[in-house]
């Protein structure tokens, strides 16, 4: 009986050095995390500085040709109003649409989801970069083969009757949604 006794009390010893080495273990591995969090924290933080100077001296540089402040901040947040847009949309299709030249301009941003866009004074006006809000829409009405332009319109964010113009990308993002 007594070797029984022995037995289970090295079986306890060996399970309770057993049971303090794996917390020693875990101990020093959330330890070497919290040491490598920080270290992602500040490398993170170098990095946003980095990205702050670079904007800053970006801003600079467009006003220097003729861009002021506040078309930078209404082209930026353009981008916000596309993303929520596009994340609500429901219309798509899956192929890419031809380039048509027209104005850079948007007429009415109040009243059409058409991102604002800046002209540089050296930029051409067909960069390629958007397409007539009425071209997307037959072009994508067509595809679809419903014919229906004016849902696909709305879905682009301009209005019946608007002259407005649609970045190429918003419109292969709104036909790959589908």
């Amino acid at each position: 009986d007594t070797s029984y006794s022995t037995r289970i009390r090295d079986n306890q010893r060996r399970s309770r050095a057993r049971r303090k080495d794996l917390i020693e273990q875990l101990q020093n591995r959330v330890h070497e995390f919290e040491i490598k969090g920080v270290s992602a924290t500040q490398e993170m933080q170098r990095a946003a500085r980095k990205v702050d100077q670079e904007n800053t001296r970006l801003r600079a540089l467009l006003s220097l040709h003729g861009i002021s402040h506040e078309e930078v901040d209404t082209y930026l947040r353009s981008f916000d109003e596309i993303r929520d847009r596009l994340d609500s949309s429901t219309v798509v299709a899956n192929n890419l649409l031809p380039v048509q030249d027209g104005v850079l301009e948007v007429k009415n941003t109040s009243t059409c989801f058409c991102a604002p866009t800046t002209r540089v004074r050296d930029q051409s006006p067909n960069s390629g970069l958007e397409i007539s809000c009425e071209t997307a829409a037959t072009i994508i009405a067509d595809m679809r083969g419903d014919g229906d332009k004016e849902r696909v319109r709305a879905s682009l964010g301009c209005r019946k009757g608007e002259e407005c113009n649609v970045k190429n990308t918003i419109v292969l993002q709104i036909m790959d949604e589908r």
